[in-house]
C-alpha cells in the first residue's frame, strides 16, 4: 500500500474511532481498515483493528458475540505483535482484548486468556505506562481488583495500579471511577466521594467523549446507592 493511501485509511480509522459515541462509527472503521489493500502486512492497521474490536466487544449485548470479537482483537494484535514486536500498540490491545474475552470465557479457556492479558499488558506498561491515558497501569489495576485472590487479584495491588496511573494521567474518567469503587470496597468513603466528585467535574474531552459520558452517568448512580446505603 502506498503511504499516501496507509496515511487516508489510519487518518479516517482515527477520525471515527474518536467520534465512537456516534452509532456505527467503529463498525465503518473496521470496515475501512478490513478493506485496506495490504492490511494483514501493516502495522498502523492491525493494532487498530484490534483497538475497533475491543470497542465493539465491550458493547456488545451477548456473551457470545462480545466473545467472537474480542477474540478478531486478539488476532488482530498478535499480527501487529509479530509485525513489530517493540511498539506499545500491540501488546496493550491483545491485553484488554484478552481481559475482556477471558470475562466471557470461564474454565481453562479464561484462565489462559487472563495469565496471557497479564503478560502482554505488563509488556506494554514495560514500553509507555503512559499510553493511552496510563492504560496499561489502568487494565492491570482492574485485572487486581476484580480477580478472585487464587488467580492474582489483590486491592493492594489494585490501589497501586490505580493510584499510579492517576499520578500519570489524574483527568481520565475510567480510571477515576475504577478507583472510586475500589475505595467503596475498602470502606475509603471519603477518598471515593472525593474521585466521584472529581470525576463530575472534569470537562470532556473530545478524545474520550463516549467514555466521559457513560462514567458520568456510572458515577451518578454510584452515588445514587451510596446515599442510600
Amino acid at each position: 500500500m502506498p503511504t499516501d493511501d496507509l496515511l487516508a485509511v489510519i487518518g479516517r480509522a482515527d477520525e471515527l474511532y474518536r467520534k465512537r459515541a456516534r452509532p456505527g462509527a467503529v463498525r465503518e472503521s473496521v470496515m475501512i481498515l478490513s478493506g485496506a489493500r495490504g492490511g494483514d502486512e501493516r502495522y498502523e492497521i492491525q493494532w487498530r483493528l484490534a483497538r475497533s474490536m475491543f470497542f465493539l466487544g465491550q458493547e456488545a449485548a451477548e456473551p457470545a458475540t462480545r466473545s467472537q470479537l474480542h477474540a478478531a482483537g486478539i488476532g488482530a494484535g498478535e499480527r501487529a505483535i509479530a509485525l513489530n514486536v517493540e511498539r506499545v500498540e500491540g501488546h496493550f490491545w491483545v491485553g484488554v482484548n484478552l481481559a475482556l474475552f477471558a470475562e466471557s470465557n470461564g474454565g481453562l479457556r479464561g484462565l489462559r486468556a487472563l495469565r496471557w492479558a497479564r503478560a502482554e499488558l505488563k509488556m506494554a506498561l514495560k514500553i509507555n505506562e503512559a499510553y493511552h491515558d496510563a492504560g496499561p497501569l489502568r487494565v492491570l489495576g482492574r485485572l487486581a481488583h476484580k480477580a478472585p485472590r487464587l488467580l492474582g487479584g489483590s486491592r493492594r495491588k489494585s490501589e497501586k495500579y490505580y493510584n499510579r496511573a492517576l499520578e500519570v494521567a489524574p483527568t481520565n474518567t475510567v480510571t477515576l471511577l475504577y478507583a472510586a469503587e475500589l475505595a467503596l470496597e475498602r470502606k475509603q468513603l471519603p477518598h471515593a466521594l472525593w474521585l466521584l466528585g472529581l470525576l463530575h467535574s472534569l470537562p470532556n474531552d473530545p478524545d474520550w467523549e463516549y467514555e466521559n459520558r457513560r462514567d458520568r452517568e456510572l458515577a451518578g448512580e454510584l452515588l445514587k446507592r451510596i446515599a442510600v446505603a
